[in-house]
């Protein structure tokens, strides 16, 4: 699958279908909607909401050889580190590659921008999330609790970016 794939980083916002975007994120996120307590704050996401976060981070977006759509990371610039978020690619498709794409994509956009780690949070019940991410090298770097929780409801993720480290 990662072979008919392109990963992109738009800078414009009038080349962003932000309407897809919504669609895939729901779609992506709805596996969780029984899983994880509080709910995922992705149920909630809109146009504007993306529109407000494309202003601000950095979007990465895989297409198909069609060029549509199919996956998207969002990529937070937070001092000497960098925070991923939102990675989520259409369901019917999921497990050919394409966030692995994602995930390295931001990695190395990171990592040339000197940062020194990639971080995420994942929720503590995700296990096949938590699996893949470590597949990618983070690892779990301290826990994170939502507001009104007496309990550990995330796990916080880094990696290590290379240039970083050798520098």
């Amino acid at each position: 699958m990662t072979s008919s794939i392109e990963i992109t980083s738009p800078s414009d916002p009038a080349l962003v279908p932000f309407d897809r975007l919504v669609e895939i994120l729901l779609a992506a996120f709805a596996f969780q909607d029984d899983i994880v307590d509080p709910p995922s704050s992705a149920k909630s996401v809109n146009i504007a909401e993306l529109q407000w976060r494309f202003a601000r981070d950095t979007l990465f977006l895989a297409h198909d050889s069609a060029g549509r759509v199919i996956g998207q990371v969002w990529v937070e610039d937070v001092g000497k580190d960098a925070y991923l978020y939102k990675l989520s690619v259409e369901p019917s498709i999921q497990g050919g590659g394409i966030g692995k794409a994602l995930v390295e994509a931001a990695c190395a956009h990171a990592e040339k921008a000197g940062k020194a780690n990639m971080r995420l949070h994942v929720r503590v019940e995700l296990t096949g999330n938590i699996a893949f991410f470590k597949s990618r090298g983070f690892e779990i770097a301290g826990e994170g609790v939502h507001d009104g929780y007496d309990r550990t409801t995330f796990w916080k993720m880094a990696r290590p970016l290379q240039m970083a480290k050798s520098a």
